[in-house]
């Protein structure tokens, strides 16, 4: 892990087992100036502090649930993760709780089981991003679907929550928000592998380089 500051990048952290470790990381958030980290093949989620200090790491006791590739955290500090194995997405009752069966997505809604995304807003609605059908499905904290949307990006990878909108992007730069038209960005060939919204920035990891974009009425 790296924490980028006045353009250097500090490592911190290492491979390994115990506690402080990563083994097989998958996924990351920052949630209330902690940093969670997902480790797959050990079924857990690692807490570290801004600076990348460790602080807990929790199991993930999921029934027979193994192999998460994705999560994410509302603002009660409940857990949400996805199991592609299962179709399932799993929720805690706050940070530690007992993580339970939310959604059975392959009876329930959607059977393609191709989700490349997934992401929580300021209210807790839930966003799942289907990449071999470029579509989103949208549900309530209680797990009702309430709306479909087809896009206009093609193998869409990454879904970012802004205001009352949803972001969509793919790894080519093409980008939409779901209320709007896709556009292109620029990116020299280059290929995004991760992005966030922070206020109205856009960032985008892009190969090795961060790129900024500030968001007014679309990018």
């Amino acid at each position: 892990m790296g924490i980028w500051s006045k353009d250097t990048i500090d490592i911190r952290g290492g491979y390994g087992t115990e506690d402080a470790g990563l083994f097989d990381p998958v996924d990351i958030i920052s949630n209330q100036l902690d940093v969670f980290i997902l480790d797959q093949t050990v079924n857990r989620l690692i807490r570290y502090d801004a600076q990348l200090n460790f602080i807990s790491s929790l199991n993930l006791d999921s029934e027979n649930a193994h192999y998460p590739s994705l999560f994410s955290i509302d603002n009660r500090q409940n857990i949400y993760v996805y199991y592609p194995e299962l179709n399932y997405i799993y929720r805690s009752s706050e940070f530690g709780g007992k993580m339970i069966q939310f959604l059975d997505l392959s009876s329930n809604f959607n059977s393609d089981n191709c989700i490349s995304d997934f992401a929580i807003n300021n209210v807790s609605d839930l966003a799942l991003l289907y990449n071999c059908n470029s579509s989103v499905s949208l549900f309530s904290q209680s797990g009702k679907i309430n709306r479909r949307f087809n896009t206009q990006i093609v193998n869409p990878s990454i879904i970012l929550s802004f205001n009352t909108s949803w972001l969509i992007l793919n790894v080519d730069g093409q980008i939409q928000f779901l209320d709007k038209d896709a556009i292109q960005l620029k990116l020299d060939g280059g290929k995004i592998n991760d992005a966030i919204i922070d206020d109205n920035t856009l960032i985008l990891l892009v190969n090795s380089s961060l790129i900024m974009y500030e968001i007014i009425n679309g990018i």
